[in-house]
């Protein structure tokens, strides 16, 4: 039963922001003028169809693992080869290949910023109704061998900042702690019985979830705190949220790159379905939360210029309007092809990854 509930979270999830990302693309390309003929949910079968009055023909099928939108003269459900050969010459005109290079970078870029744009309203919408809840960086706890015990940290020591971050929210202290470099102490400065105390502290890495933690944890029957927001605070608040995470991630990754970070807390699907479960699990509110930063992640990465993903189109589209003409359709084969490869590599090392962390979870 727990292992459906993760499952059925998982596809849930995945389903949303596929329908978001792909949505994004099909309106711009409908208002573009380009023919989209197909928006489908998963690959394989197809288990429910209707075409429209537009000539889209909407569809479920039988692997709910993703989706795509096929438009006019798109010879393959990823849209990475496209040609008007096959296409009658009335109809060219519908063709994405037949449109302005900015309204194909148009089109390709809506993706990723309805990912953004979902998130950003689904985040106003949850500030505004629901106000903010603030965790104040209060330690309530200790734990025994940690980190935060061989430094000296006590209960009721308030954290202001951590490498001159300020720390505002308890969760600040785990955002900034995960994207400091491996092995490099900290500088934390705490506030104890109204006095200003430094303490230099050296993270641990957790190998359940295979990042560094300091060994703290908050008193929330102490430390929550509600606040109300006007509506232009939770817009103000929510583009922040919005920036940090982008900020954030930009930074992990070019620790992993520049070999700073090991990239072992990295998620895959694997990763990514335990997750939504527990999300799923802890009700619709945080079920939300994980939908909005699953939203943010898709965008971001769809942004990368990484041939087959939507930013190696828009690298491709810059390139050609430096050259004012296309490269080659051999040169873009072969750069797709690479850029395929070097995904099913990621794709294959995070579930590498995910898979002893998840059986060393469930054994407990």
């Amino acid at each position: 039963m727990i292992s459906l509930v993760y499952l059925l979270a998982f596809v849930l999830v995945l389903s949303v922001v596929v329908i978001i990302h792909e949505g994004g693309h099909f309106i711009v390309a409908r208002l573009c003028g380009v023919q989209a003929t197909h928006f489908s949910l998963g690959f394989g079968k197809v288990l429910w169809s209707r075409q429209d009055k537009y000539g889209t023909k909407w569809q479920i099928c039988a692997v709910p693992l993703g989706g795509y939108v096929r438009m006019l003269g798109d010879e393959d459900a990823a849209g990475a080869k496209s040609s008007s050969k096959s296409v009658p010459e009335s109809e060219r005109h519908k063709t994405f290949m037949a449109k302005k290079l900015w309204q194909r970078a148009a089109i390709v870029f809506a993706g990723p910023a309805m990912n953004y744009l979902f998130a950003f309203v689904a985040l106003v919408g949850m500030l505004y109704f629901l106000g903010e809840i603030i965790v104040k960086p209060v330690v309530g706890e200790v734990m025994p061998d940690s980190a935060a015990e061989e430094a000296g940290l006590q209960i009721n020591d308030e954290i202001v900042t951590i490498n001159q971050h300020a720390i505002r929210d308890f969760s600040d202290i785990q955002r900034v702690v995960r994207l400091t470099d491996y092995g490099k102490p900290l500088q934390i400065e705490i506030m104890r019985n109204q006095q200003q105390v430094m303490v230099s502290l050296l993270p641990k890495v957790d190998e359940q979830i295979g990042m560094p933690v300091i060994g703290i944890r908050s008193s929330h029957e102490t430390s929550l705190v509600h606040q109300d927001l006007s509506f232009s605070q939770a817009v103000l608040k929510s583009a922040e949220m919005l920036y940090t995470t982008t900020r954030d991630t930009l930074i992990y990754l070019g620790q992993v790159v520049s070999a700073r970070r090991a990239p072992k807390d990295m998620r895959g699907p694997l990763g990514i379905a335990e997750a939504s479960g527990d999300a799923l699990r802890s009700g619709a509110l945080a079920l939300l939360s994980f939908l909005i930063q699953i939203s943010i992640a898709v965008g971001f990465m769809n942004l990368l210029p990484i041939p087959m993903l939507d930013g190696g189109h828009l690298f491709l589209y810059a390139i050609e309007a430096i050259r004012r003409k296309p490269l080659t359709e051999r040169t873009q084969s072969a750069i797709m092809w690479a850029g395929f490869g070097f995904l099913m590599l990621i794709f294959a090392y995070t579930i590498i990854l995910d898979v002893p962390r998840i059986i060393q979870r469930i054994a407990g």
